[in-house]
């Protein structure tokens, strides 16, 4: 079975911290992974539909019926299929599968309207939740976390062109505010929130080349932590995040 082409060519999807990105076998189930992973991402196995059974999908692979096996029990475990004897493998319901898992997010192509969709909502929800995670870092970071935070920022060159080293630079900036907050939780949210920014990159910058990255943004928010002022720190998180939603709303929206 071809996979089905995308609108435009594909961008590969950045790299997350090599410490937070999701861990696949290795080998050829690394591949049949990634293959059916996009495959049922981008709909060429819809939602609750029947896949093709185990030989067909190692034919259209190249690869063992072990190997189908193996890969299929790692997308069971991102909620992206179920088996059953008497019907083979099916497509879950996207409700039921794992969108901040870092593989489900890159697996989409750009084009695809749930890509936006879920632009807009992790949009909220970092809305929810960084703005407060500025704060509490401004109150508690250490020394060194308050220079991680301003080298991070003071690094990112948006109009350089260079997204690897931007989205690089971003991710130490908010994956150092989550720790700085002191909150072991919180900390346990860096993979989550850097899928997130992630998806931010891959539709905002990449594909709908809207650019809802500031540097002057990030500066703000790590000075007014380096100044241990909570209500600034909290109230530039917000206004950062506000381009990101702005972005997903699109144009015409205020």
């Amino acid at each position: 079975m071809n996979d089905a082409s995308p609108s435009r060519p594909r961008t590969p999807a950045l790299a997350l911290p090599a410490n937070l990105g999701a861990a696949l076998p290795a080998g050829a189930t690394r591949i049949a992974v990634d293959v059916l992973g996009r495959r049922i991402a981008n709909d060429t196995y819809r939602p609750e539909t029947v896949m093709p059974t185990e030989p067909e999908l190692a034919c259209s692979l190249g690869v063992s019926r072990a190997t189908v096996r193996d890969a299929i029990k790692v997308l069971s475990g991102k909620g992206m299929v179920r088996t059953a004897r008497r019907y083979g493998t099916r497509v879950r319901p996207v409700e039921e599968w794992n969108l901040l898992d870092a593989d489900v997010a890159a697996w989409h192509d750009p084009s695809h309207p749930r890509l936006q969709l879920m632009f807009a909502e992790t949009t909220e929800l970092r809305s929810i939740i960084e703005p407060k995670a500025a704060a509490l870092a401004a109150e508690r970071a250490t020394g060194e976390q308050v220079a991680a935070i301003l080298e991070a920022a003071y690094a990112m060159h948006p109009e350089d062109g260079a997204v690897d080293d931007l989205f690089a630079a971003d991710c130490a900036f908010h994956a150092t505010i989550l720790d700085a907050t002191g909150n072991l939780l919180m900390r346990q949210l860096r993979p989550i929130f850097l899928t997130m920014l992630r998806i931010s990159y891959e539709y905002g910058v990449l594909f709908k080349n809207q650019g809802p990255v500031s540097r002057a943004g990030h500066i703000g928010v790590a000075e007014a932590i380096k100044r241990r002022d909570p209500v600034a720190a909290e109230a530039e998180m917000t206004n950062m995040l506000e381009l990101n939603r702005r972005a997903a709303q699109g144009p015409g929206h205020g």
